[in-house]
């Protein structure tokens, strides 16, 4: 297997907006499994339902740096088909989280062609890259594709799936499931290791420099 790390720094604001939050417009402190294959899908200039990407590669992913902010904001709301929409339901003012200049490592295992593809991709991507919204651009620091093996930790400050004691838990997207022309996601529940590293036993990979990745 190859593996790939990439550094992910976007120098304004990110929102990853939880599709359960109503009254409350409330973000993800990580960016979910289906944003960060959309903004590969963005760099190699994928069709917007190809989902061959979600079989190509494993993920993990490393908070770097968050500090959590919330605005005062209108929101129009609307209802429609997707392509029109009607406003049958008053705007109102709520309250909408968004992140300060996140910062975080995200980790690739794939095959050799495929994770060589994404470098050289990611390195002059085919659209515009961001993450959440399009106004969220990124900044890239991006490694060159190295050989990985499996291997067995005791202690990770990557996303673990479950829950563990001393975390962040989180319920994010992770796929999409497409039935004939109607699509589903499906939802992982992980622990975000915040000021301690999350201690087990799990199966990972080894990027190097003693970092130990849980990868799903």
């Amino acid at each position: 297997m190859w593996g790939l790390k990439i550094r992910v720094e976007c120098p304004y604001f990110a929102s990853f907006r939880k599709p359960t939050s109503t009254s409350l417009i409330l973000t993800y402190i990580i960016p979910p499994y289906t944003t960060i294959r959309g903004m590969f899908s963005n760099a190699m200039g994928l069709p917007r339902d190809d989902l061959r990407i979600q079989k190509w590669f494993k993920i993990g992913i490393k908070l770097i740096h968050i500090d959590k902010s919330r605005e005062l904001a209108k929101i129009l709301k609307l209802k429609g088909t997707g392509k029109t929409y009607q406003k049958t339901y008053p705007s109102a003012p709520m309250f909408r989280e968004f992140l300060v200049e996140p910062k975080y490592e995200i980790f690739v295992v794939g095959g050799r062609d495929e994770v060589t593809q994404l470098y050289n991709s990611l390195r002059n991507p085919e659209r515009p890259l961001y993450l959440g919204s399009s106004d969220d651009l990124v900044d890239l620091e991006i490694s060159k594709p190295i050989e990985v093996e499996e291997t067995e930790m005791k202690e990770t400050w990557s996303v673990v799936e479950g829950i563990y004691e001393g975390c962040i838990v989180e319920k994010v997207p992770y796929k999409f499931l497409k039935t004939k022309k109607s699509f589903d996601v499906e939802f992982k529940t992980v622990s975000i290791p915040f000021k301690d590293p999350i201690k087990g036993t799990f199966k990972g990979f080894n990027f190097g420099g003693g970092e130990n990745i849980w990868v799903t």
